[in-house]
């Protein structure tokens, strides 16, 4: 009997301190591409034709952002893919509502922040 009781109390102590060390930490989104000051994360997304990418830079995280595709921070104004993205993009600020982008043509698109050339992210979409 003390033997169950301590097990039960063990388990119990345990999930409290997954608990609380999941606390405040949100998992991304699927399809979630989080901007900081300097980067995508995560640097490559898969999707399915006619997903969205969520694009997203949290308050006091991030910066501003012109997202366009392209590469290396160089809008390709000739490149073809979701209207937001074409010519100089969109842009996002940190703290701003996330952006969702929908992909209706499957291929690889190349995608960048035209203010921080080292940005680069690729959207395979199948």
């Amino acid at each position: 009997m003390k033997m169950r009781i301590s097990r039960t109390i063990a388990a119990l102590a345990l999930l409290s301190l997954l608990a609380l060390a999941a606390c405040g930490q949100r998992a991304s989104a699927p399809n979630e591409v989080s901007m900081t000051a300097s980067d995508f994360s995560p640097t490559t997304v898969t999707i399915k034709t006619g997903q969205a990418v969520h694009f997203t830079d949290p308050a006091g995280v991030g910066a501003m952002h012109i997202v366009c595709l392209g590469s290396d921070g160089n809008c390709d104004t000739t490149a073809q893919g979701p209207q937001a993205l074409e010519g100089d993009g969109f842009t996002l600020n940190a703290g701003d509502s996330p952006k969702d982008v929908t992909f209706t043509t499957p291929g690889t698109y190349k995608i960048t922040c035209s203010l921080h050339p080292s940005m680069n992210l690729t959207v395979t979409v199948q």
